[in-house]
């Protein structure tokens, strides 16, 4: 395997539209409605897509950033770096768990921020029911119009620090963590800690 991919496109379509697309400061509130939440943070992100301000060229970086900006504020990127090595994660020291967790974040920024640009087009997600599991965990049950096709998704989320975060996606029995995962496990059996993350850079930086 050459490279690192999403193996969906149905997921990534869905992961184009999330990417985003939710950030509001976060309610004071601990028993905040999760689906209400959503749909706030769904809100402001759609009002920064369709900023026809921000759509000159001139100002393309200038969006970019501050669409990866506002993503880091939803998704727990370190719980993500963490579940998608799953147990192979201790073997991994604390420098290079510090450094994979920076290495895959930057390549998701790369993958994902460009194409959302190029092909969002005014899509809106529909939430249709929460599942309250614990105190800090949820799962919600969503949908999305994407090209006359309504597709339906969950959104796996924890609270940290009282705030919701998604930590995984999942669509048509596919789950966002375990696609990684398995192409992880894969290029583990020949490449050390080091050499995984020097391939994550290199996918996150192409021209350096």
């Amino acid at each position: 395997m050459d490279k690192i991919t999403d193996r969906n496109n149905t997921l990534t379509a869905i992961i184009l539209a999330l990417t985003v697309s939710f950030w509001v400061p976060s309610s004071s509130a601990e028993d905040a409605n999760v689906l209400e939440t959503l749909r706030i943070k769904f809100a402001e992100g759609n009002r920064l897509l369709d900023d026809t301000e921000l759509a000159a060229a001139e100002r393309r970086t200038e969006k970019e950033e501050k669409l990866w900006q506002l993503s880091r504020q939803i998704f727990d990127y370190e719980l993500i770096s963490r579940m998608v090595l799953a147990s192979r994660w201790g073997e991994f020291t604390p420098a290079q768990q510090d450094e994979f967790t920076a290495a895959f974040t930057g390549f998701l920024r790369r993958t994902y921020v460009p194409r959302l640009m190029e092909r969002y087009n005014g899509e809106r997600v529909y939430f249709v029911r929460q599942n309250l599991i614990s105190p800090s965990r949820a799962d919600v049950e969503a949908y999305i119009m994407w090209h006359s096709r309504k597709i339906t998704f969950n959104l796996n989320m924890v609270k940290r620090q009282g705030d919701w975060k998604i930590c995984d996606i999942s669509a048509l029995g596919i789950s966002t963590i375990k696609n990684y995962r398995a192409q992880f496990r894969w290029l583990l059996l020949s490449d050390t800690p080091d050499q995984l993350i020097a391939r994550l850079n290199a996918r996150a930086n192409p021209a350096s």
